[in-house]
Order: C-alpha cells, then sequence, then structure tokens
C-alpha cells in the first residue's frame, strides 16, 4: 500500500484528532513516517500484554479485522510502557533519528491514550452514578418533606379528634350547676379521653412492635378495629427495625382507612423477597379517592424503598403494600485487587473494548465485570459481606419447586450464579437447576461459600461475560468475534481452574485434590503467594521452591497410573505450578 501524505509530530496528531479516533490516527501517522522508500507503509498493531504472557489486540492500522499479510517472523516488536507491545510488519525503517524520535514518541503518546481512555471511562461511569445519586437524593429529600409535614398534619388531627371531641363533652358537664353534676358521666368522659389519647400515641408508636415485630401488632391492630377483620399469612422471621416499622406502619394506615369504609376487611400477609401485606375491603370502595386518602403513607413508604399500590378488584379495591427486605441482601463490587490477581479478567475487558458492540451492549458487558457473583443462601443465616458477592436469602425447602424457579432466568432468582443450602436439599433440587449455577455439595456453610466465592469473583465474572459475548457472536453470526471468544477460551488457563473448582464444590472433583490443591487452582485467591499457601512476604526463593514443590507433585501424579479425571486434574494443576514458576 502507498501512503503519499507525509508524516507529521505526534503532538499535532494529538492536537488535530477527536479523542475517540486517537488511537488509530497515531498508529496510522507511525506507519507513514517509518515506511520504506518505496513509500509502502507496514501494517501497524498496538497490543496489550497480560501477565500470563498473553497478548490482545486493542487497536490496528489498517483496521483489517486482524488479517496479517506479512509473515510472523518479519515482525518487529516496540514495547508501550504500561500497556503491551507494538507490532510493526515488516519490519520498520529506523534508519534515522527522526523516524527513531518519532517510534518512541508515538510508543509513549499510545500508552498515554489507553490511560486516558481507561481513566474516561471511569470518570464517566462515575458521573453518571453521582448524578444519579444526586437526583435520587433530590427526590428523597423531596419525599421526605412531604411525608415529614403529612405525619405532623396526621398527628395533630389524630390527637385533636379525640381529645376536642372529650374535653368538648367534659367541658358541658362540669358547666352544670354543682348539684346537678353527673360524676359518673365525667369519669367515664375522662376514661374515654384517657383511651383515645392512648390510641393515637400506639398509632404513632405501637408498644409491642420492637418486641413482638409486625405481624403481630398488625394481628394486634386487626382485632382493636371496629369492623371484623380476617388476618392470613405470615411474614416469616423478624425484620430489621427501619423495615418492620416502616412497614407497620403503611399497613396499619391502609388497613384502618378501607376499615372505616365499613363492612368487612381482609389482611393476606406474605414474604418473598420482600414484606408484602394485600388488604381488601368488602364494601364498594372509589379507587382513586382510597388513593388520595393514603397519599402520604404511599409517600412514606416509598422513601424507604417500598411501595403501596391502590388497584380495583371486581366491586372493591385492594390496597398492596411491599417492602423490600435489604436486611437480606448484601452486596459488595468486585475489587480492583481481586482483578489484578486474575489475568483473564483483563483479557476478556480489552475483548469486550475491541469487539465493536452497540453502546448499550459496551456498557452492560463493562458492568457485568465488576457485578458481583450472585450467591442465594437457602434456609440458612446472613453470612457476612465479602467484595465481589451479592448474597440473597431464600426461606424456601429446596425442592423441585424452588429449583424450577431458580432455573428460569425471568423468574424471581433467575440471575443467580450460585446456591447453597443450609440444609441437606431433596431429591430432584440439584438436577432442576440450569446449567452453569453452581449448587456447593451438602454441608458447606453459607460464610463457606462466601469465602469461595470471593476468591473466584473476578474469573465467574469473566466467563459470564464471554458466554454473554459468545451468544451475541452466534445470533449476529459475527465469526470474527466467535473466533475471539474461543480462542481466548483455549488459551486462558484460569478458565480450566475455574471448571475444577466448579467439581471442587460440587463434591465432585477426584479425591485426590485435597485443600493444598484447591489453593493452588486459585481457589482461594490468585496471587502466588495465596496459590502456594504462603506469607505475603514470603520471599522470591522460598516461593519458587513451593513452586517447584508442587509441579513436581503434579508432575508425578499425571505421568502416575489413575483413570482419564485424575490425568487431567493434575494436567491442569501442572500447569498452574508452571504459570508460578514463569511470573
Amino acid at each position: 500500500m502507498t501512503t503519499p501524505a507525509a508524516p507529521r509530530e505526534a503532538a499535532e496528531v494529538l492536537a488535530s484528532t477527536p479523542r475517540e479516533a486517537l488511537l488509530p490516527a497515531l498508529l496510522e501517522n507511525l506507519a507513514r513516517g517509518v515506511a520504506a522508500p518505496d513509500g509502502t507503509a507496514p501494517q501497524v498493531r498496538l497490543l496489550r500484554t497480560f501477565p500470563d504472557g498473553h497478548h490482545q489486540q486493542i487497536a490496528a492500522w489498517p483496521d483489517d479485522g486482524g488479517a496479517v499479510t506479512v509473515p510472523w517472523d518479519a515482525v518487529e516488536r516496540h514495547p508501550v510502557p504500561g500497556i503491551g507491545v507494538l507490532e510493526i510488519r515488516p519490519g520498520a525503517d529506523l534508519g534515522t533519528a527522526r523516524r527513531r524520535r518519532l517510534l518512541d514518541e508515538t510508543c509513549v503518546w499510545l500508552a498515554a491514550t489507553v490511560r486516558a481512555a481507561r481513566a474516561m471511562r471511569t470518570l464517566d461511569r462515575a458521573r453518571r452514578e453521582a448524578l444519579q445519586r444526586e437526583t435520587e437524593a433530590e427526590r428523597a429529600e423531596v419525599r421526605a418533606a412531604r411525608v415529614r409535614e403529612g405525619e405532623r398534619i396526621r398527628l395533630v388531627e389524630t390527637i385533636t379528634t379525640a381529645t376536642v371531641r372529650d374535653l368538648a363533652t367534659l367541658r358541658a358537664l362540669l358547666a352544670r350547676p354543682a348539684d346537678e353534676v353527673e360524676w359518673p358521666a365525667i369519669h367515664a368522659t375522662a376514661e374515654q379521653l384517657i383511651d383515645d389519647l392512648r390510641d393515637a400515641v400506639r398509632g404513632v408508636f405501637p408498644a409491642m412492635l420492637p418486641d413482638r415485630g409486625a405481624e403481630e401488632t398488625l394481628r394486634e391492630l386487626a382485632a382493636a378495629l371496629p369492623v371484623p377483620v380476617e388476618v392470613t399469612g405470615h411474614l416469616g422471621r423478624r425484620a430489621g427495625w427501619d423495615i418492620e416499622s416502616g412497614f407497620y406502619h403503611a399497613v396499619a394506615g391502609a388497613l384502618t382507612t378501607v376499615a372505616r369504609a365499613g363492612g368487612r376487611a381482609s389482611l393476606r400477609l406474605r414474604r418473598a423477597d420482600a414484606l408484602v401485606a394485600i388488604i381488601g375491603g368488602a364494601r364498594e370502595l372509589d379507587a382513586a379517592d382510597l388513593g388520595d386518602a393514603l397519599v402520604v403513607d404511599a409517600e412514606r413508604i416509598a422513601s424507604l424503598g417500598g411501595e403501596l399500590v391502590v388497584r380495583p378488584t371486581g366491586d372493591s379495591v385492594e390496597v398492596e403494600v411491599t417492602m423490600p427486605d435489604r436486611s437480606e441482601v448484601t452486596s459488595l463490587p468486585v475489587g480492583n485487587r481481586q482483578i489484578a490477581a486474575r489475568p483473564v479478567h483483563g483479557r476478556v475487558a480489552t475483548l469486550v473494548e475491541v469487539a465493536g458492540l452497540p453502546a448499550d451492549e459496551l456498557e452492560a458487558c463493562r458492568d457485568a465485570l465488576v457485578a458481583p457473583v450472585t450467591l442465594l443462601v437457602v434456609q440458612g443465616p446472613v453470612p457476612a459481606p465479602m467484595p465481589g458477592v451479592q448474597t440473597l436469602l431464600c426461606d424456601a425447602a429446596p425442592d423441585v419447586a424452588l429449583a424450577a424457579e431458580i432455573r428460569d432466568p425471568d423468574g424471581r432468582w433467575g440471575d443467580v450464579d450460585a446456591v447453597v443450602c443450609a440444609l441437606t436439599p431433596r431429591p430432584g433440587f440439584a438436577e432442576g437447576l440450569r446449567p452453569g449455577q453452581l449448587l456447593f455439595r451438602d454441608g458447606v456453610a453459607p460464610a463457606e461459600a462466601v469465602v469461595a466465592l470471593a476468591a473466584r469473583a473476578p474469573v465467574l465474572a469473566a466467563r459470564r461475560v464471554l458466554e454473554r459475548l459468545a451468544a451475541r457472536a452466534i445470533d449476529k453470526g459475527a465469526d470474527a468475534l466467535r473466533w475471539q471468544v474461543d480462542e481466548l477460551r483455549a488459551g486462558a488457563h484460569e478458565l480450566a481452574e475455574d471448571v475444577l473448582l466448579d467439581e471442587v464444590a460440587r463434591g465432585e472433583a477426584p479425591t485426590i485434590v485435597d485443600a493444598a490443591a484447591a489453593r493452588l487452582a486459585g481457589g482461594e485467591g490468585g496471587e502466588a503467594h495465596v496459590r502456594l499457601g504462603l506469607p505475603v512476604d514470603a520471599d522470591p526463593e522460598r516461593m519458587r521452591d513451593a513452586a517447584l514443590a508442587a509441579l513436581a507433585r503434579w508432575q508425578q501424579v499425571a505421568t502416575g497410573p489413575g483413570g482419564a479425571a485424575r490425568r487431567r486434574v493434575a494436567e491442569v494443576l501442572e500447569r498452574s505450578a508452571e504459570g508460578l514458576l514463569a511470573r
């Protein structure tokens, strides 16, 4: 190819090129600047280098989809600080100082451009999140102000209505002549005044709510209302105080309002991933009027993350109050330190950037790479949170019905990556899960499962995104992307290690895989000293000796007697040890 245009200084390219086109522009300018005497410009590629020695293309000129028209033995490689290497095919003509300076400057600016692009993506994401948080904070502030004012008005009305009526009656009784005063009536009115004040205070802060919980307090309220109220269902175990208090007051307000309309009322309680109450009335009610009457209750529970919905049902209306139980969910994103120890995560991240995805899909993949792994704890306690793991709790029994819910990708538990059961799963539960959903073996505590997933979180996130890219490649017929995904899967040893760790978690690994073997495969983290079971300050010589010992062990197993599964495991661990020696 011929390039008649003269090259420019790298700084000129930077000053005149849009940010998104800088990398190919710098590569093109370099290719023109080091062209052969006949004007033929070489092919130029910028590659990212990973700790395991693999390379991945970031940009190229000309952008021909990675096609190579020059033999590999004619390629020159020049380091790009902090990024990787710059490939030039065929070797560049660097016979003059000006050309060598252009090459050096271009490498420096390529590194700076890549780092700046990463920083801009991080900054853009932070700006979006900050704007979203600011908007949410403003809405919450406005909502809180309305709730405070509504609560003040309701409290005043409640106390005023009760006391003014009783005080007026008391005043009338006391205004009579002394010989006509009816002391029993005065006593009864005073008692009624005290009872009304107690009811008002109970509505603000029921005495039994902190001790007995929302369900029993609502049952007591239902029993005290002037109309029959049928209460069914249960809320299960206690939630946090802020959850129970907000839920109770919203349900109590709606139930009291419906009951005042007369006739019978009903209250159905249930618990899923939220506390839910459905209030129904037997008498015809106007949904719009009821919604207006409950606007303060709706604002109050919305300020706590819940929802109050009024909807018509036949000849009456229903009020549904939902309060997410945030105390049952712990979630921390994948940390930078975790990612740094897992080269495959960086390789997948680079593939996402160069795959030519639409903007929405690109952003979704970026988010998925740092999204925590989701663990469903069935009938177990809440484990302590750890980076890279989101924990959800489920009270249902681990049976076929629950497995069907977990298997459904659009269902309540469709995004679950792994499951751990505090009790032994019932027959058919494991078989009912979706392929790829990890079920920890019987006997693993939820806390152990969280620790294991936190150690593997970056690799699991990378696997998740690779599956997404592979599905897109098949759906869109993108052969180049499919080839890149397959190449990455075949060359990333961490993915083979992760398959082995899946078998360990399920209890399906060969018996030769002990705790040291799982640790060597990255079961406790990707850092070299962690894999070798050494302290963080272990010196290089000690780490090398430990890696050599591990290598010798698994080489012996690989060449010794045993079945195919045993040899496969040994080969995976042998390569893990070799990788530690190569670091």
